[in-house]
């Protein structure tokens, strides 16, 4: 059986006792659910940061792990808690800052950024126009829905670890990501 087979329970034990690289499939498996919660609560710009801490924040507290298989939903409940936190203190923060810290943090943001224009050709802006309609359309779902489907069709997760993830049965991922499409064709369609 290879690492990316066992099932997370195993994984969690190993990874307890001191196998590192078990802890390292665990967030192979579920980086990209980490990540998405995290966007839904901080937003794009700290998500990473946010998945990052929450990774951590879960690999020092292994060992205190009640059920180690339920690691998904707990994980989960790491993730949440940590971008909630984020988003409080962030928010403090930037009720600190001055208009024009603001806009000299734009000035620099721009100037740091790569200009690498490249010309698209008719297909190539065709596609990337069709994708960013998607994704605007995803984004525009609630998140019941907009979730499932970013993480099976965007992030390939197995069905059975959306549900573990985000603690909802199985069944009840395969209908939201059924009455997602659903709503998603119906939004596409009324913005042709």
């Amino acid at each position: 059986m290879t690492p990316l087979e066992l099932p997370d329970e195993l994984l969690v034990i190993e990874a307890i006792l001191g196998n590192l690289e078990a802890f390292e499939q665990l967030v192979v498996r579920y980086r990209p659910a980490v990540v998405r919660l995290a966007r839904t609560i901080v937003g794009s710009e700290y998500a990473e940061d946010v998945a990052q801490e929450s990774l951590l924040l879960a690999f020092k507290a292994l060992p205190s792990i009640e059920e180690p298989r339920k690691f998904a939903p707990w994980l989960s409940a790491i993730t949440r808690h940590r971008a909630l936190r984020f988003s409080k203190n962030e928010t403090a923060h930037a009720n600190k800052r001055v208009p024009l810290d603001d806009a000299l943090l734009e000035k620099i943001e721009a100037l740091a950024k790569p200009s690498a224009y490249k010309p698209l050709t008719d297909q190539a802006l065709a596609n990337k126009e069709r994708d960013e309609a998607m994704l605007k359309a995803v984004d525009s779902l609630p998140d019941d829905y907009a979730m499932p489907l970013k993480l099976h069709f965007l992030d390939d997760m197995p069905l059975k670890r959306i549900s573990a993830f985000t603690g909802v049965p199985l069944s009840t991922v395969k209908w939201r990501i059924h009455h997602g499409k659903k709503l998603l064709r119906a939004k596409l369609e009324n913005t042709n």
